[in-house]
């Protein structure tokens, strides 16, 4: 009996280290490698694209809309877990319609042909700051300033970028998963590290509905728990990386959707707050939760989506 309390000791000894080790302990600097030019950013985009093989699905290849020449502004939009370019393009032509030259690259692991790919197990922190900083480089290529948005995952790619890159004009995080709505406050880190520790889950968006799943017909059916894990990690490194130094941007706007299911608002709230104790330009914007709006906000498929009411306001927040 002695020995099995020793063992059972032991092993809730190492369940408490794993579940309340620090969360944002790892660094992720940017490493900035600007396009000098927009012909050197047409061929940076011709490498991406040329990434799209086989296995991509036609919706969900990389985007350029460009007017041919570098233009005032270049606005990079970053798309949420699961979902692909496809998911801003909309969006995207509004905002060429505006003047700008617009970059929508498919993410790592994203937009396979295969609905149910396990590749979104493979996706981590590391490789989501790499992805940024290559769309960054891209952007600084297509115009004079850089805009940086991004959705859920993608939006805390655009805080990372915020906080990283000295290049960005302004970057625009809608909704990012900085936390967990259903793991809110102190229960994210442990959820969080959980995630990271035990094998990887992938879990429908729907249970009910499963592969029939309604909505956009580009998004995966399902979300890995790594992934979802590694995404609140990055999140959790840049506030702790905004804890020591402001960012870098030179200006932010924060975009959340009041009664989020999956976002932990009052942790994108933190963020903010650590930006403003620096001095930085910070404008908070967030969609009443009366509105009962998905959180994804701006794929005009998904269902509880509302674009005519939703995408003015984006549009004057990103580029007004």
């Amino acid at each position: 009996m002695k020995r099995i309390l020793v063992v059972l000791l032991a092993l809730l000894a190492v369940a408490a280290v794993l579940l309340l080790r620090p969360v944002g302990t790892r660094r992720f600097p940017s490493h900035p490698h600007p396009a000098t030019d927009y012909a050197e950013a047409l061929r940076r985009v011709a490498a991406v694209e040329a990434r799209d093989g086989a296995a991509i699905a036609r919706d969900c290849r990389t985007l350029l809309l460009t007017h041919g020449a570098r233009t005032a502004r270049a606005v990079v939009l970053l798309h949420g877990l699961t979902n692909c370019p496809e998911q801003f393009r909309a969006l995207g032509d509004r905002l060429y319609e505006r003047g700008a030259n617009v970059y929508i690259p498919r993410l790592p692991e994203h937009g396979l042909a295969d609905r149910m790919t396990t590749a979104l197990a493979r996706l981590d922190a590391r490789a989501m700051c790499e992805a940024t900083d290559e769309a960054v480089d891209i952007g600084r290529g297509l115009g004079d300033s850089v805009i940086v948005v991004g959705l859920s995952i993608g939006g805390v790619m655009a805080a990372w970028a915020a906080q990283e890159r000295a290049d960005v004009t302004r970057a625009v995080p809608i909704a990012p998963l900085t936390g967990l709505a259903r793991a809110p406050g102190a229960f994210t880190g442990p959820a969080m590290n959980l995630m990271l520790a035990l094998p990887n889950q992938f879990i429908w968006w729907d249970e009910k509905e499963k592969a029939d799943l309604r909505g956009p017909k580009h998004v995966y059916l399902r979300f890995s728990t790594r992934a979802t894990a590694q995404t609140v990690s990055l999140g959790a490194s840049v506030e702790a990386e905004a804890r020591r130094a402001p960012p870098a941007a030179r200006s932010i706007v924060m975009i959340t959707v009041g009664g989020d299911v999956a976002v932990d608002n009052p942790a994108v709230a933190r963020l903010v707050q650590v930006w403003r104790s620096h001095g930085a330009r910070v404008t908070s914007y967030e969609f009443p939760a009366a509105l009962h709006l998905n959180h994804d906000i701006v794929d005009p498929e998904q269902i509880g989506g509302n674009p005519a009411l939703v995408y003015p306001v984006l549009l004057d927040l990103i580029a007004p």
